[in-house]
């Protein structure tokens, strides 16, 4: 009789405490998920017990997650090539530069670290950004990927050099030495003191292209803007003016006009070139017609 009392006591205390931890987890103020409140009720003790565990469990990946110093990704292992696995459809995702901004240091390295790591090449305007931010660590993980990306470049512009001073001639060398070197420059990466250098080789190697394999108009138009980056106005008037016979209403063509017109600080020819706006018919884009059609007007 009193054994059958102190198992009806044992189990009401059991039901009492299975059903506070279940309104816990119920209420989210618990990490356990609802599939454990079956295990809390229907076995005595050790329920509550595993119950327990799990949560000491969590609670201790939760703290022990982040070790406080970006380091601990080991950005000495060959950062640039780690890759991280992202959740599908995962929702709450905020652009990088608006990541950079979090107050919430965790949150900032989470978004930094899943979104660059993913493709840094992609994200070069956002790392040069990033490593100016005065998170040590947000700065010093921007810093260590942008070395990488420059290392990847130099060794594949000299890997590539090497193959077009051995066979000059061959096209896949050379598209892909164009595109690399051209990329390159493109990224800001490139050493101030190797950058005119650097456009020379690449305007050499696009006039090797168009002598060889004839022109294309992406590559004429990749050769007036490495002119214009050079201060060679002549040449990329000259290049444009190609441009404009083969594709005169072709909307880069009048833009390549306006960005010559400043860079040589000649107001009539930019006069010129807003009145030829006016009356040509041009096929432009929503997005550039919106721009050109406000740079005008400032202009005007």
């Amino acid at each position: 009789m009193i054994l059958s009392q102190d198992l009806s006591t044992a189990l009401i205390v059991h039901l009492i405490i299975a059903c506070i931890y279940a309104a816990l987890i119920l209420l989210k103020w618990s990490s356990l998920s609802p599939a454990f409140i079956p295990i809390i009720f229907f076995i005595p003790d050790f329920g509550i017990l595993s119950a327990l565990v799990a949560e000491i469990t969590n609670s201790l990946k939760d703290k022990l997650g982040d070790t406080g110093e970006i380091e601990t990704v080991k950005l000495e292992q060959d950062i640039y090539w780690k890759t991280i696995r992202r959740q599908a459809q995962s929702e709450g995702i905020v652009p990088l530069e608006e990541a950079l901004i979090i107050n919430d240091r965790q949150t900032r390295k989470k978004l930094v670290l899943e979104m660059l790591l993913d493709d840094p090449k992609k994200n070069i305007d956002i790392l040069l950004l990033a490593r100016e931010n005065n998170d040590v660590d947000t700065a010093h993980y921007a810093n260590t990927t942008i070395a990488k990306i420059q290392r990847d470049f130099q060794l594949q512009v000299q890997q590539l050099a090497a193959a077009y001073e051995t066979d000059p001639h061959d096209t896949t060398t050379l598209d892909a030495y164009i595109d690399t070197l051209g990329q390159f420059i493109d990224s800001g990466l490139s050493e101030a003191y190797l950058l005119r250098r650097q456009r020379l080789i690449l305007a050499s190697l696009i006039d090797h292209k168009i002598e060889q394999d004839g022109w294309t108009k992406e590559l004429l138009q990749q050769k007036i803007n490495n002119h214009i980056a050079l201060g060679e106005l002549n040449a990329a008037t000259e290049t444009n003016e190609h441009l404009h016979k083969n594709y005169p209403r072709d909307e880069q063509t009048w833009i390549n006009d306006l960005k010559i017109s400043v860079a040589a600080h000649d107001a009539a020819r930019l006069q010129a070139t807003k009145d030829g706006i006016k009356k040509a018919d041009i096929q432009w884009s929503p997005t550039n017609r919106e721009k050109v059609n406000l740079w005008l007007e400032n202009a005007a």
